[in-house]
């Protein structure tokens, strides 16, 4: 028994699981490509054989900004609730 809604829709079925099989296939694939950039930044392979620094006046008022920002109280949105959220803005 054949029913022709059913024929009409069952190429629309089949062609949203190859969309749903496709898209799989490049979540796998940009995930492999996600862990080869990793590891290659882990391991240093492709790193730069030139030294980056930062200017001596420059790292100083890096480093003094850094010093200053303890003077400030951590605002309550940052801090943590008692069942171990993270905090952050709940609206």
């Amino acid at each position: 028994m054949s029913h022709p809604s059913i024929k009409a829709v069952l190429p629309l079925i089949l062609l949203f699981g190859a969309d749903i099989a496709a898209a799989d296939s490049q979540e796998r694939s940009s995930g492999e490509e996600t862990r080869a950039w990793l590891e290659l930044q882990r391991s240093g392979v492709a790193a730069s054989t030139t030294r980056q620094t930062v200017a001596g006046p420059v790292a100083d008022e890096i480093y003094r900004r850094y010093v200053d920002s303890f003077k400030h109280p951590i605002p309550e949105f940052y801090k943590s609730d008692k069942d171990g959220g993270s905090g952050g803005s709940s609206q």
